[in-house]
Order: structure tokens, then C-alpha cells, then sequence
């Protein structure tokens, strides 16, 4: 693990201006990768099935999915270095690397989303 986070660390030393391109992205079209989610694809989910986990996963999943699409640039810029460290693929270390990437920001996402319909926000 202390391979991938010091790849991250020494592109996001590197690309400082992109990560900061991200952020601000991040922040201005806040209502595009959190509302599709909630509005569009949790309602979809909603109207072909009324299993409310199914929703919960369908909405988590598309939010993590869609906030990872920003950070596409450094994930690739890592894949590059990891795959010249352990000898893959760039491809495979790319997929890799956005799979657990999109994994962990929908857990982040789907936390969120439990704490705002239990404290009623």
C-alpha cells in the first residue's frame, strides 16, 4: 500500500495546479455528480424495483463512480509509475487503481448519505 500512496503523493507534488483544477471542479459542479445520483438514477432504480437497498447500492455506486471520473488524470499518471514499479500492464494497473478508487469514494458517499437521512438534513 505505501507503493501506491507514495506514487499519489509524488504526482500530486508534481501536478499541484491539476489537482487544484479538480477540487474547484469538484466544488462547482457539486450538483452534477451528487444530484444525478439522488435525483435521476435513485429515482430509475426506485420504478423498476421497490427493494430500497437496491436503490441505496444504485445511488452510492453511480456517486462514487461519478466523483472518481475527476481524478482520472492522476489515476493514470499513478498507473504509469506502478506499472513501471511491479511490471504490469499501464491498463491493468489503471483499472486497478480507479476500481478501488470508485469502491472507496461510493462507501464515502453511501456514509454520507446514511448520516443525512438519520440526522434529517
Amino acid at each position: 500500500m505505501s507503493v501506491y500512496l507514495h506514487n499519489y503523493l509524488e504526482v500530486f507534488k508534481k501536478n499541484f495546479m491539476l489537482l487544484v483544477m479538480a477540487i474547484v471542479l469538484l466544488a462547482v459542479t457539486f450538483f452534477i455528480w451528487a444530484g444525478i445520483p439522488f435525483f435521476i438514477i435513485g429515482n430509475l432504480v426506485a420504478k423498476l424495483t421497490s427493494n430500497s437497498v437496491i436503490t441505496y447500492l444504485s445511488i452510492s455506486l453511480s456517486g462514487g463512480f461519478l466523483f472518481s471520473l475527476y481524478f482520472v488524470p492522476f489515476h493514470l499518471k499513478v498507473a504509469e509509475n506502478i506499472s513501471i514499479v511491479k511490471g504490469n500492464h499501464v491498463a491493468k494497473s489503471f483499472v486497478h487503481l480507479h476500481t478501488l478508487w470508485m469502491i472507496g469514494s461510493s462507501l464515502i458517499f453511501g456514509i454520507v448519505m446514511i448520516l443525512m437521512t438519520v440526522l434529517q438534513l
